[in-house]
């Protein structure tokens, strides 16, 4: 199995070019860790203050997507999506042989629970987990190739500019007006039947999950001149995303950090 070494030597600057917007902008990724944080057990807790000097999960979780902008870091360039056709599951998708956010999600928790990694690396892995649960959740990091995860793909939100990625990383989210505990607070809880449909812990699952909304985006496209009815339309679904990324986080973590 290839270790987080090996995978960061194997990334090239053509993975640059590719999808750089964060999933679910800042104020998404935040809520996330919000939720997550609220289910974290005790232990848990107390192994994420020993690992980052504090166990409030919003704190990092957009260091993934700010470590970007240092070029010289090797960990900047990891991607944090996954190409593949819609009509395709992960699992029998052309695979980037330069990784993918289910590899590099993999190997971050390989290493966090590597008992020869140092505390730096393990620290390191931590923050990139709490990402990338968000990350696998959002449909436009689980896109299409040829359209960059819809950054090529040119739409209007209210009169503005802006293209598919976006819309789903940034603007349905900033049009809530919602802070990230208020986002939290309006993503809910799920009932335990829904939660125990969710707990399915490979990232593969989720990969899987997430590119069956992708599918319902594309076919939705309409006039990409996008309003009050597409809001209307997915914002429930961001809700839900998130939902599901913050409390799969906390389950991972209470699995992990023991």
């Amino acid at each position: 199995m290839r270790t987080i070494y090996h995978h960061i030597l194997l990334i090239v600057v053509s993975l640059l070019t590719a999808q750089q917007a964060g999933a679910w902008g800042s104020t998404g990724h935040r809520a996330i860790a919000e939720i997550a944080y609220g289910e974290l057990s005790a232990e848990a807790k107390v192994r994420v203050k020993e690992l980052l000097g504090n166990d409030y999960l919003p704190l990092y979780a957009n260091w993934a997507d700010e470590i970007r902008s240092e070029k010289d870091n090797p960990y900047s360039r990891l991607p944090h999506y996954v190409n593949m056709p819609l009509d395709k599951q992960y699992e029998e998708a052309v695979k980037n042989p330069q990784g993918d956010l289910v590899t590099v999600f993999n190997d971050m928790v390989q290493l966090l629970k590597d008992e020869n990694a140092t505390p730096e690396q393990q620290a390191i892995a931590l923050k990139f987990i709490i990402h990338l649960v968000g990350d696998a959740h959002q449909p436009m990091h689980v896109g299409l190739p040829e359209d960059l995860g819809g950054n090529r793909v040119e739409v209007q939100w209210f009169g503005q500019k802006s293209n598919l990625h976006k819309l789903w990383d940034e603007d349905l989210i900033d049009y809530s007006r919602l802070s990230y505990t208020e986002l939290a607070a309006f993503a809910g809880k799920p009932g335990s039947k829904q939660l125990q449909q969710w707990t399915s812990l490979p990232v593969t699952d989720w990969i899987n999950e997430t590119h069956e909304m992708t599918r319902v985006i594309y076919n939705n496209l309409g006039d990409k001149n996008y309003s009050f009815r597409y809001n209307h339309q997915f914002s429930p679904v961001v809700y839900e995303q998130i939902q599901k990324a913050g409390y799969r986080l906390a389950l991972l973590l209470n699995k992990l950090l023991v």
